[in-house]
């Protein structure tokens, strides 16, 4: 099976598509929800830049809403698809790499949730590959930099989120490497499955 047209299916189909749209409405106020407690504690200058994860699915509700109306942007789209694996994977990085902590008997539950919901985000991202296709050199260049810039924030300047382990410094150079790696497969997309209209 093509697995990029399979995935392809949810966005394209009407039906599909507005039942995606609904889950990740509701995923993406639960994300914001979640993050409550750290914006309440943080300087307002720096909200745009914590909420992670809720930020990039309420971008994805952005993409559906507006393939719905037919309009889509391949930039807006390739950002989106970005940040959907990084995150994603991110997340599933450090549930795992301090995973008696975060899977403690009493958190175990919610966690497994959290870790379930961050694999529907990296499978949401491929509901994109299809319409995708490699922006022009000096957009990809605006989409690394804006991707450092965050990690930098978030690890020098301290936004990330809350983090059980002492070691933030695996936790960044984790992101940093997500950061290049999905940037890098953007790059590396094999145009001949893509469309060339944008």
């Amino acid at each position: 099976m093509d697995y990029i047209k399979f995935f392809h299916f949810f966005k394209a189909d009407a039906r599909a598509r507005y039942f995606l749209l609904g889950i990740c409405i509701m995923g993406t106020a639960f994300g914001f929800y979640y993050y409550e407690w750290q914006l309440r504690i943080s300087p307002l200058y720096y909200w745009p830049l914590i909420p992670d994860s809720p930020f990039f699915t309420l971008m994805f509700v952005f993409v559906l809403a507006a393939y719905s109306i037919g309009k889509r942007s391949n930039l807006f789209d390739t950002f989106t698809f970005i940040g959907l694996n990084k995150i994603g994977f991110w997340t599933l990085f450090v549930l795992m790499y301090d995973f008696d902590y975060y899977f403690s008997p009493d958190t175990r539950v919610f966690r497994s949730v959290l870790f379930l919901l961050h694999i529907g985000m990296i499978l949401c991202s491929f509901t994109l590959l299809r319409d995708i296709k490699r922006p022009k050199i000096n957009k990809m260049g605006l989409l690394l930099t804006v991707f450092l810039i965050t990690d930098y924030f978030d690890y020098i300047v301290g936004t990330h989120p809350y983090l059980n382990t002492p070691r933030v410094d695996v936790i960044g150079w984790a992101a940093l490497v997500l950061t290049l790696s999905c940037w890098g497969f953007v790059w590396l997309i094999n145009a001949e499955h893509i469309p060339k209209k944008v």
